[in-house]
């Protein structure tokens, strides 16, 4: 699809969402290890060495007695059939949206709906489907990469460019356990 489309596809999903924004803002509150009670994990799924960080930090979260739900992306106009999701994991692919962006699935309704405590965006690079899931999210402290959406997050980390999704996992969970209420 050429960039003239897809720049307008964006920026009328861009549109449509700050309307909804303006309807219904969002909780923000900020938390930490301690306080929070769940927790939301955004993740770029199409690298498959991204599952393994986000199960680690699932298990990190359930040893703080944090519960945990997963939604991964997949760059992809269709799931793979390695790709099978449960109450923990949830995948969405290009074809979950509509041509705008609007969500034509159910789970990500659900996912972007639930007023997760945390909720942690782990990617490299933001395509804009993971950007528009974390700006509908009802999450109320978000937390991912400097210099991707820095009005996305309310909580950012700065990493060299040769850092992975590993290394921001790590940074975030290091400063949430310094991080006071």
């Amino acid at each position: 699809m050429s960039n003239f489309i897809e720049t307008i596809r964006q920026k009328v999903a861009i549109y449509k969402l700050e309307s909804q924004h303006k309807k219904a803002p969002r909780k923000k509150r900020m938390h930490n290890l301690k306080t929070a009670q769940s927790a939301g994990i955004l993740y770029d799924a199409t690298d498959d060495r991204n599952l393994k960080v986000v199960k680690e930090l699932i298990n990190e979260l359930k040893d703080a007695n944090i519960t945990s739900e997963a939604l991964g992306f997949i760059d992809k106009k269709k799931r793979d059939d390695n790709y099978i999701g449960d109450s923990t994991y949830t995948f969405a692919c290009r074809s979950d949206f509509s041509f705008f962006y609007a969500l034509k699935n159910d789970a990500l309704q659900e996912f972007v709906n639930k007023p997760f405590h945390l909720l942690f965006i782990l990617v490299d690079k933001q395509p804009f489907a993971i950007d528009y899931l974390g700006q509908l999210s009802k999450a109320e402290f978000k937390m991912g990469k400097a210099g991707l959406d820095n009005e996305l997050y309310d909580f950012m980390i700065e990493l060299k460019n040769e850092s992975d999704t590993s290394e921001l996992k790590k940074q975030i969970i290091r400063y949430l356990k310094l991080i006071n209420n």
